[in-house]
């Protein structure tokens, strides 16, 4: 969303919203909320309920926004806390609202494999956009901030850009399949402006954050220029639509033409009947009264159904053909209604895990520590917090190199899955790192679950192929208090870690 990374690295800054800041955001928020509108008013049409849904959650959003206008104009001190993780939330949270409902619109309206790949295409280039937007935002909003880059925002950076690469060769992909040379021309303009001219200008302040050598004016510098490279991606998708419009109307020409054809070859049978009734009852009635019941059967969605006369050479026969057509149509839009509804579940569930240990990734678990913050000014419901470390970690990948650096990652991982409660939350927080969430939980519960799996990994030998791995990990125990808050639980967890670290390794310390 254009105003989401703006609106991010303003409120990131030290200082109130410049002036350019405000003109921009102001520009951008009003051609948003025309393009959306005009949305809107066709979606209304056809699908009102979702055109409906997806209106009042906007309208949501605008309410927040006029919070953030107030927020922007304070400086950092002054503002409200975790505001800012309050509206990219939101916003991502509406992107991905608006990612869903088009697939949904898309599992009913497609009908052939073109409009199918045109249509993934888009969701495709939408998905990278939101992708690509969110890396600049974190990264523009960080140097903006600290004029640094932490090791976590570093890590999620890297994450985030190999997310988009898969993506990227998903729409490349996509595009080869669709063959349009229009397509493609605007797919080089895309590559050009974002991974030629923007992505090295990224990766050259990225180096200078992680040495510490950030200069003033650098966050606004990579501000400016994201915006043509991240406006030109919405090219492609605007291209594609323009060429799947096109497809549907011819499809549409078609169809009005044959069904023309089909009514004239109707009205000619019904006069033969005038004149031969007695032959033509059997011989047409009955099969185009089998014809309509076989029609009917197939708009309630049932296609386990026998077609009679389709090896008849008349207008009965091309009737069945074309009823077969039809049924085949349906078993294939079915088909592709179920696979897209399996993807938007394995994208959803991609969105809150790890894809190497199948754990939960750091964004999922952070929301699910402040749920129990919340359930705990409610009712005083205790949780703890464990963090672990793999010792030694380093000297694995180096030696026996990153393959069997992520065996031992997913094999830890699986090894502390087992051990948890259903109710308990395992996530990989960064690296080699693990945080397990314990709701209804005192720190030592956590000090005996931590132990267990301490014991448990002691002693079990993990076989990489031929080399033998015995591993041990370091465990930081941490109940969270009111008075301590999230930040300050985790901040204790980390002490305990590191304590456990400099004081021998393979050991459970709480704090």
């Amino acid at each position: 969303m254009f105003e989401r990374g703006r609106m991010n690295v303003v409120l990131s800054a030290h200082n109130p919203i410049s002036r350019e800041n405000r003109s921009f955001i102001n520009e951008r928020r009003a051609a948003y909320d025309e393009s959306l509108e005009a949305g809107f008013s066709i979606m209304e049409k056809k699908y009102s309920e979702e055109a409906e849904m997806l209106r009042n959650e906007y309208d949501k959003l605008k309410i927040l926004r006029i919070k953030m206008d107030e927020e922007s104009q304070k400086p950092l001190l002054e503002r409200t806390p975790d505001i800012r993780t309050l509206w990219y939330t939101s916003c991502t949270n509406y992107i991905n609202l608006v990612g869903t409902t088009l697939k949904k619109i898309g599992g009913i309206s497609r009908n052939n494999d073109l409009i199918a790949n045109y249509y993934e295409l888009i969701i495709d280039t939408l998905h990278f956009r939101s992708i690509v937007g969110n890396e600049s935002s974190i990264f523009t909003s960080a140097i903006t901030g600290s004029k640094t880059i932490s090791e976590d925002e570093y890590a999620e950076l890297l994450l985030l850009r190999g997310e988009s690469k898969q993506v990227w060769s998903e729409m490349e992909n996509k595009a080869i399949m669709i063959d349009s040379d229009n397509l493609i021309a605007v797919l080089e303009i895309v590559n050009d402006r974002y991974y030629c001219q923007f992505r090295p200008n990224q990766d050259r302040l990225l180096e200078l954050a992680l040495k510490g050598q950030i200069y003033d004016g650098a966050g606004k510098e990579i501000a400016k220029l994201s915006v043509a490279a991240l406006d030109s991606i919405l090219l492609l998708a605007d291209e594609a639509i323009h060429e799947m419009d096109i497809v549907n109307q011819n499809n549409t020409k078609n169809g009005y033409e044959s069904f023309i054809k089909g009514i004239l070859q109707l009205l000619a049978s019904i006069l033969i009947i005038i004149f031969i009734p007695a032959f033509l009852k059997t011989r047409l009635i009955q099969p185009l009264n089998t014809i309509v019941d076989l029609i009917e059967d197939l708009s309630l969605g049932k296609t386990d159904i026998i077609i009679p006369f389709i090896q008849r050479n008349d207008e009965i026969g091309k009737l069945a053909n074309g009823v077969e057509m039809l049924q085949k149509s349906i078993e294939e839009e079915q088909a592709l209604k179920l696979e897209l509804q399996e993807a938007v579940v394995k994208l959803e569930e991609l969105s809150v895990k790890d894809p190497l240990t199948d754990l939960y990734n750091r964004r999922y678990i952070v929301q699910r520590i402040n749920e129990l913050e919340r359930r705990y000014k409610r009712s005083q419901s205790v949780f703890s917090i464990i963090i672990s470390d793999i010792d030694f970690f380093k000297t694995v990948n180096d030696l026996y190199g990153h393959d069997c650096g992520d065996f031992v990652l997913s094999s830890i991982a699986r090894l502390i899955f087992g051990c948890c409660r259903e109710q308990d939350i395992v996530a990989r927080w960064g690296g080699e790192e693990f945080l397990i969430l314990l709701p209804d939980t005192n720190q030592d519960g956590a000090h005996v679950l931590a132990e267990r799996i301490r014991k448990e990994l002691e002693d079990k030998t993990l076989q990489c192929g031929d080399i033998s791995l015995k591993i041990t990990m370091t465990f930081g125990v941490s109940e969270y208090s009111k008075s301590l808050g999230i930040e300050g639980t985790i901040r204790n967890a980390d002490m305990a870690l590191l304590h456990g670290k400099n004081h021998g390794r393979n050991r459970v310390v709480v704090f």
